[in-house]
């Protein structure tokens, strides 16, 4: 038998190609998102999401298309990151991440699980077993038989798992509207689909309900669970009579750009002190006087001093709340009463949708868009109010420590900290990951700087998140200059991602110490009879600068003198591909205080 040549097979023309490709599951799926607004996806191609990945663009750098649907190449931990970064660097918008069956679900689960403990509007897409596979064993089993993978993410994530069984055009759309439901309020939401049925046939999803609009207002009032009945303003200027009010910051308000202007006059009205939470600094405006700082991990020492006095005949104006042990370190809120200003249903750490069990005195929750309810508490009796003689916050606000030696060949952390932060020019972002920055950063610069919004995803604290977040912001905001600080512990996460990162423009930060230097300098407080080569916290040494090379990025040493400090800044804010500059530090130089110290050494809270 004779076959023909490769070219005359090349030649011939193929009829199916004339022919309409039809809509399936996937197509429907991928549209309906659009209109959602989610265009950005994440991740790696291969078995499960195939059909899926083929109906996107690619995107590999500042060229990418924003308005049609497309895929960042990146490795899965990283991509479970980049929908949080996304998020909050666009302000509305939430992205996607894709997961192929099996390990690269469970390799994302740290982002997704972030989006979750910090309220970020997100899409999994997270691929199962085809169902034509089910009880066969096959590669990566997720079924009941092998990982049980639905039944894990239905456990974190609850109604917000949705599970597609098969491209049925109702039950599709139905799950569309579920996802804009689960987004308008902040949730991420995983969808975890069955490939052979959602590669069937399926007509457009027909969805008129626009793009996602997260946390929108419902107007203001006191909530039904509070046991007032009567409007927030006349009920919250009643109960504060006579008593110190002190402001709460936290990451919900920090999303209103109004916030900031807000804060300060309301805080100005009241006579209260307020402080902040790391994410809630950019609500609020460094030049308040009555800005006392961070609370909680690397906190100032006036606003820890302030949060640790608060009793029985103050109140507390809880702008959002965060329940984190970073911010509130496993512990109640000893304010007589907190009112909780809010727009989340059922925020992470909420019990039947509230924080009373966090508070030590009286709780009202009050729904609504934040920033309304502070105006209407302005406008309430013409804003006239008679504020309690409130002592101004001092200008700086840690007390004096007693500096110490440090190693030759690093720089005084404390000293790049403060240049880089009256550094910083519009536009920026920044992202601190698991490492002294991470604690460090507020201690020394105190109040935020109207240039640069930084963001921690503090209550997951994983190694490397930080920079999936970067990236993220920089595929949402490619115009913005990004920056990530980094740990080298926190490097080996991610470093295989380089590469594809090379062309966004990412400006990243090594803090080279060569340690987990958070670690050792709390096991110098927990276990100091324990030799410190048993605290396992000791690095080799990277040539960060020519590993960087090497994947096509930029490199730069800063000099401990900090002698090129300006070059480095220089080189940050020109365009061209991602840079990495190595930051030599010394390990023991502490500054940012943790408290959760007490909690591992007095109760062991690992």
């Amino acid at each position: 038998m004779s076959y023909p040549s490769i070219d005359a097979v090349q030649e011939q023309d193929d009829p199916l190609l004339d022919e309409p490709v039809p809509g399936t599951g996937f197509s429907a799926l991928v549209d309906a998102l659009q209109e959602l607004g989610v265009v950005c996806y994440s991740g790696v191609t291969g078995g499960g999401v195939i059909h899926l990945t083929k109906l996107l663009e690619p995107a590999s750098g500042q060229g990418t298309p924003v308005d049609v649907p497309h895929l960042f190449t990146v490795p899965e931990y990283v991509a479970g990151f980049v929908p949080v970064g996304y998020h909050i660097a666009s302000g509305s918008r939430a992205a996607a991440c894709i997961t192929t069956t099996g390990a690269a679900t469970k390799l994302a689960g740290s982002g997704m699980s972030d989006a979750r403990f910090h309220n970020v509007p997100a899409v999994y897409l997270v691929a199962l077993n085809s169902k034509s596979a089910e009880d066969e064993s096959p590669l990566q089993d997720v079924s009941r038989h092998g990982i049980s993978i639905l039944e894990q993410l239905r456990a974190e994530f609850g109604e917000h798992c949705i599970h597609v069984e098969d491209s049925d055009p109702e039950r599709l759309l139905d799950h569309v509207h579920r996802v804009k439901a689960a987004l308008d309020r902040c949730k991420p939401v995983v969808i975890a689909f069955h490939p052979d049925m959602l590669n069937r046939p399926c007509p457009p999803l027909r969805i008129s309900s626009g793009p996602i609009r997260p946390a929108q207002s419902t107007g203001d009032g006191v909530d039904s669970r509070s046991s007032s009945v009567s409007p927030f303003p006349g009920d919250f200027i009643r109960s504060s009579e006579g008593r110190r009010v002190v402001m709460l910051v936290t990451d919900e308000a920090a999303r209103s750009p109004d916030m900031p202007i807000l804060t300060t006059l309301v805080s100005a009205a009241l006579g209260a002190p307020v402080v902040w939470t790391v994410n809630g600094a950019w609500g609020t405006d460094p030049n308040n006087e009555l800005g006392y700082g961070h609370i909680g991990f690397g906190g100032n020492d006036s606003a820890n001093a302030l949060w640790l006095s608060l009793g029985p005949e103050d109140v507390l104006l809880s702008l959002g709340f965060e329940p984190g042990e970073y911010v509130l370190n496993l512990r109640k809120i000893n304010a007589g009463t907190v009112y909780h200003l809010t727009n989340l249903d059922s925020p992470y750490g909420a019990l039947q949708g509230d924080f009373s069990h966090r508070c030590a005195g009286d709780y009202k929750r009050i729904k609504g868009d934040i920033g309304d309810l502070l105006r209407a508490l302005l406008t309430h009796g013409g804003g006239r109010y008679a504020p309690a003689a409130v002592q101004a916050a001092p200008s700086s606000l840690n007390t004096a420590r007693e500096s110490i030696e440090i190693a030759p060949g690093n720089v005084d952390f404390a000293r790049f900290l403060g240049r880089i932060h009256q550094a910083w020019r519009p536009d920026s972002l920044g992202f601190d990951d698991v490492c002294l920055a991470y604690k460090d950063r507020q201690y020394v610069t105190q109040r935020r700087n109207p240039n640069i919004r930084f963001y921690s995803a503090y209550q997951g604290s994983a190694m490397g998140g930080a920079f999936g977040m970067a990236v993220g912001a920089k595929l949402a905001v490619p115009d913005h200059a990004v920056f990530c600080f980094s740990g080298d512990g926190c490097y080996q996460m991610y470093a295989g991602a380089l590469p594809q990162c090379a062309e966004l423009g990412l400006r990243l930060f090594i803090i080279d110490n060569q340690s987990y230097a958070i670690v050792n300098q709390g096991l110098g407080k927990i276990l100091p009879e324990t030799s410190r080569e048993k605290w396992h916290g000791t690095l080799k040494r990277v040539d960060h600068v020519a590993a960087a090379r090497a994947y096509g990025w930029d490199g730069i040493e800063l000099s401990p003198d900090l002698s090129n400090f300006d070059d480095v800044i220089e080189q940050c804010y020109a365009s061209g591909p991602s840079l990495l500059v190595r930051v030599p530090v010394d390990p023991w130089q502490e500054l940012g205080g943790n408290p959760r110290l007490g909690n591992l050494s007095e109760q062991s809270h690992l």
